[in-house]
């Protein structure tokens, strides 16, 4: 398996390469990465820190309520976190108008102006985020890391290089429980529930399979999963190269209070494909993305899932009888997946791509804002790019989403932060912040999956470890709903 596993790498990575696009580390005016001009930026984000090529002083001047000067020799503005707080915290609902000056090499002096609307809404404290080489099914060298936003701290809460173990999807509520899949001899899932640590065999003799794609109740007492046959395949269908897909794939229910799993013939059986379900902001609804079983792979450029919805009783943690209908993926010549609802309840953000369940090798892939009030769609043209976005999640206050796009090489999958008003419009948006710029273009790794939430993780990695080492596992029990 290992030398099966080496010789995919080898063919994908050689397909990667032969259409990689040369990085996009600038903007076209100024040399100046990364692109941070013109954007809202919550109050409590870690410092913009930029380079712009070949400076060898910058001069940065701000003016807002107050006036902000910063300087700095060579290539590289780093801002003072003190400073930078204090002008956020000061200048925080208003505007900044920044003008960069900086002399070239040769002597020369140039200026550059933009803006920062500084929010009043913060983004939550952390993120988590997976990092892994870009052909994603090689997994020998993953690592979750999470990072607080507020500073350039991360700390790791995965790496798979003891154990040899596939890691996927850390996912949290934002306020205490959150879950990540440990693939392997000795895996599970390991859950965190306000504190304690748990490794479940989600598996029962009366479902397909394991928990995979899932979310949490705002309440922390369920998850709702997909139990699906997951595989991949090579193709040679344009820029598509890989595909990742379920052959089979139905819901479940896990009550975390009892250990227990449920499911309902309303979202079971061989008829439909279902996946990626998502809470209702009022956990009374779930939303998740459902197509007509057709055989795969000859079938997956067929697939086009569309979002459905059934109702969920939360004091007894059974789902309802009738699928009904929220928006058509063939109707719209698309096919849904990631459904993420917005905590305030007012939105649905979602993948739309060609077909199928795996939008990150699909280059025209973007995200959809669904207005759960009249149905209305907004296809975010001013986030959205010419290469894949995906991977959303939302902060707590439903003002800002984190998602994966590869729009800076077509290659790696970088994190960006836009701003949600309140109407569901989506403003410009901006990567990650780093201490150093340059620790993306160095990176030989994808960051997908940001995970925004309020709370750091009790866990790191040696936990992780001993987790997945542990023989300590808590079997969940299958429990009718009939």
């Amino acid at each position: 398996m290992r030398r099966l596993y080496f010789h995919i790498a080898i063919l994908l990575m050689g397909l990667v390469c032969s259409c990689r696009h040369p990085a996009v580390v600038s903007d076209a005016d100024n040399g100046m990465f990364p692109d941070y001009t013109d954007i809202v930026i919550p109050c409590n984000i870690a410092p913009l820190n930029f380079r712009i090529n070949g400076a060898d002083r910058i001069e940065v001047n701000v003016r807002g309520r107050s006036q902000y000067s910063f300087k700095c020799r060579g290539d590289l503005m780093k801002f003072p976190m003190k400073r930078w707080k204090s002008m956020l915290d000061s200048e925080k609902g208003g505007r900044l108008d920044v003008q960069v000056t900086y002399r070239g090499n040769s002597g020369e002096s140039l200026n550059k102006a933009f803006f920062w609307e500084v929010s009043e809404y913060p983004i939550d404290r952390y993120m988590s985020y997976r990092l892994i080489e870009p052909a994603y099914e090689v997994w020998n060298g993953i690592q979750i890391q999470e990072r607080d936003l507020e500073t350039f701290h991360t700390s790791l809460l995965g790496d798979n290089a003891p154990d040899k173990c596939c890691m996927n999807c850390h996912t949290s509520n934002g306020s205490g429980t959150s879950y990540m899949h440990l693939r392997g001899a000795n895996g599970g899932t390991l859950l965190n529930r306000n504190g304690e640590i748990l490794k479940l065999d989600t598996k029962t003799d009366s479902t397909m399979g394991g928990a995979v794609y899932g979310d949490i109740s705002r309440d922390g007492r369920y998850g709702v999963f997909a139990a699906a046959n997951i595989t991949f395949a090579i193709h040679s269908k344009g820029n598509m190269r890989m595909d990742v897909f379920d052959t089979a794939s139905d819901l479940i229910v896990i009550d975390f209070d009892s250990l227990t799993v449920t499911d309902s013939r309303a979202v079971k059986g061989d008829a439909f494909q279902e996946t990626f379900p998502c809470f209702s902001a009022d956990g009374r609804m779930i939303f998740f993305c459902r197509a007509r079983h057709l055989s795969q792979p000859d079938s997956t450029v067929l697939m086009r899932y569309d979002i459905a919805e059934v109702d969920f009783n939360p004091q007894t943690g059974h789902l309802g009888d009738t699928v009904r209908l929220v928006v058509s993926g063939a109707g719209n010549k698309v096919s849904f997946s990631h459904l993420k609802c917005s905590p305030d309840g007012r939105f649905l953000l979602a993948t739309a791509a060609q077909y199928g369940t795996f939008p990150i090798w699909h280059p025209e892939s973007e995200m959809w804002m669904i207005d759960l009030s009249n149905g209305h769609i907004n296809v975010m043209k001013g986030t959205n790019d010419w290469r894949a976005d995906t991977y959303h999640s939302w902060s707590s206050n439903s003002r800002w989403i984190a998602f994966a796009t590869k729009r800076d090489d077509n290659v790696y999958g970088r994190p960006y932060i836009a701003y949600v008003s309140e109407d569901g419009s989506t403003g410009k948006p901006f990567v990650l912040p780093q201490k150093n710029p340059a620790l993306y273009e160095g990176t030989l790794k994808s960051f997908n999956l940001p995970e925004l939430y309020m709370q750091k993780e009790i866990y790191d990695s040696r936990t992780t470890s001993s987790v997945y080492s542990s023989d300590d596992i808590v079997k969940v029990s299958y429990k009718s709903a009939y």
